[in-house]
């Protein structure tokens, strides 16, 4: 760990790798701040199995976010440093209820601070129904990427793929899994792939590249991450996992967040098509809720790039700590 990283850390009142039971498991999570009475945020990270680019390995990574609040970071069981094979049990509700046993311990521990969640994709689907099921927990909200409906099976994906420059053989194939209506994982690997390769879907042009190469050193040099733990965070069972898969791919979380009770701020990248931006900008302004709030990142796509993820954190502090969105064009 380098000296500046060690340093900050014994700056921190609260810097502790923490065990929590969720859902009946006991877990690993990583709580940290300077001032332990600051908002605390527990991040929800994507894939589902990706704990990047905030994870238990990253304690000290994000002294600009510990500074601000009290940064609770989980690697959802089956991945990172809570690796273990996924039983059949592995469900959207399952992972919800682990959620909600993170809010109610982090809030034993922290019984005077607000508690607030951001998730990132598939972490927003884990956010908005814990939210839902019992909003006397949380604060408030704010996530990326959010997950309505269709996720990756959407119109906008399939129309962006055949204007794309993909391969007519490969066009073929999109055509064939478009009519047979088939939502499975198979299919959904291949098309995420597709979007990433011929599309901004994932990656706007721009936005700048997360620097993985940074990420990957400091989960190296962590006082909390094993090699094992590295490796269990890129490959893991929830890329197997066909049951879970077919419950995102189904998902609609359209009543969750049309009745929502908590502030929430819904944050896209501008040209992600993954969790189509056209589809919930518009359904934030035709639900009338004036619990959901929206905010647009330039020059991002489904995966933030590192002004996306600038933006992210500076939409977190304003509405957060002001119930405010800020404005970018």
């Amino acid at each position: 760990m380098s000296k500046e990283r060690r340093r900050y850390l014994e700056s921190c009142e609260v810097s502790r790798l923490a065990r929590y039971e969720l859902g009946g498991v006991e877990q690993k999570v990583t709580v940290e701040g300077r001032r332990a009475d600051a908002p605390v945020v527990i991040f929800l990270h994507g894939g589902p199995g990706s704990p990047l680019p905030v994870s238990v390995g990253t304690r000290g990574m994000f002294p600009d976010l510990a500074d601000r609040y009290v940064l609770a970071a989980w690697d959802q069981l089956g991945c990172g440093a809570n690796r273990c094979r996924l039983g059949d049990d592995a469900c959207i509700d399952r992972y919800v209820d682990m959620t909600l046993d993170l809010v109610r311990a982090v809030r034993r521990d922290f019984p005077s601070n607000e508690v607030n969640l951001l998730g990132v994709s598939w972490g927003s689907i884990l956010a908005a129904r814990a939210a839902a099921r019992e909003p006397e927990l949380v604060d408030h909200v704010v996530t990326y990427g959010q997950v309505l409906k269709q996720l990756g099976f959407n119109d906008e994906v399939f129309e962006a793929l055949e204007r794309s420059a993909m391969p007519e053989k490969l066009k073929v194939e999109l055509r064939a899994i478009r009519g047979s209506g088939a939502r499975n994982l198979e299919s959904g690997m291949r098309l995420a792939g597709w979007v990433r390769k011929y599309t901004e879907g994932y990656q706007a042009q721009g936005g700048g590249m997360m620097p993985v190469g940074a990420f990957v050193r400091g989960l190296l040099e962590s006082p909390d991450y094993t090699l094992r733990d590295l490796v269990a965070a890129v490959s893991n069972d929830f890329s197997r996992s066909e049951r879970l898969f077919a419950e995102i791919f189904a998902v609609d979380l359209s009543d969750e967040l049309a009745n929502m009770r908590v502030p929430y701020l819904i944050v896209q990248g501008e040209t992600d098509i993954v969790t189509s931006t056209r589809a919930i900008r518009a359904f934030v302004t035709e639900c009338g809720n004036p619990n959901l709030r929206y905010a647009e990142a330039p020059r991002s796509g489904h995966m933030p790039g590192t002004a996306g993820m600038s933006l992210l954190f500076e939409h977190l502090s304003n509405f957060v700590t002001k119930g405010q969105v800020s404005c970018h064009k």
